[in-house]
């Protein structure tokens, strides 16, 4: 995430369940939440720079994901290293920009990659994963995400997956932002 970009919030939609799959580098595994890894969540989110303090992330993963721990240990999955330590993140999680659309009740949420793994192709793998996850699970026929303008290397692999700018007209700011940062129009 890079802290120097304006940041404008987004919001991406995905219609379609078609995306090419991509798998995690030798050396890494996809592992569920259990009870406890809190800490690493915060940690991660803390050096992608999700968040500015680890309070901010203890108190978000405390009010918002401990309110159902069951569903996390289905829909929040981790990224493993080798050396048994957790180095990225992501779930799917009920949103709350379209309550009443069934086909957006779900997102991508809070997807970050320790830095000091980066460009290996874990947020792809991840991205990949949840998606797998939300389709074999039949929670939809489409989910979105939000995102920020200052999270653009994250939009260039959501453009990828084949999520979509939504409302760009109202956020051409933004858009612009993110677009001229990835050079992609």
């Amino acid at each position: 995430m890079d802290r120097s970009v304006e940041n404008i919030h987004l919001i991406m939609t995905k219609k379609s369940l078609d995306f090419n799959e991509k798998q995690l580098p030798e050396g890494y595994e996809f592992v569920v939440y259990e009870p406890g890894m809190i800490d690493k969540w915060v940690d991660i989110q803390f050096l992608s720079k999700h968040i500015l303090e680890k309070s901010e992330g203890e108190l978000y993963f405390k009010e918002v994901f401990l309110q159902n721990e069951d569903l996390l240990k289905e829909f929040m999955i981790f990224i493993k290293d080798e050396n048994g330590d957790l180095v990225g993140t992501g779930a799917i999680w009920e949103g709350k920009y379209f309550p009443e659309d069934k086909d957006k009740k779900y997102r991508l949420h809070w997807i970050a990659i320790d830095p000091k793994h980066g460009g290996k192709g874990l947020a792809k793998a991840l991205v990949s994963k949840l998606l797998s996850i939300f389709k074999d699970k039949k929670m939809g026929e489409g989910l979105y995400l939000s995102t920020q303008t200052c999270s653009y290397v994250a939009i260039k692999i959501y453009l990828d997956f084949g999520f979509k700018p939504y409302d760009l007209e109202n956020n051409q700011k933004g858009w612009n932002i993110a677009f001229d940062k990835i050079n992609v129009r």
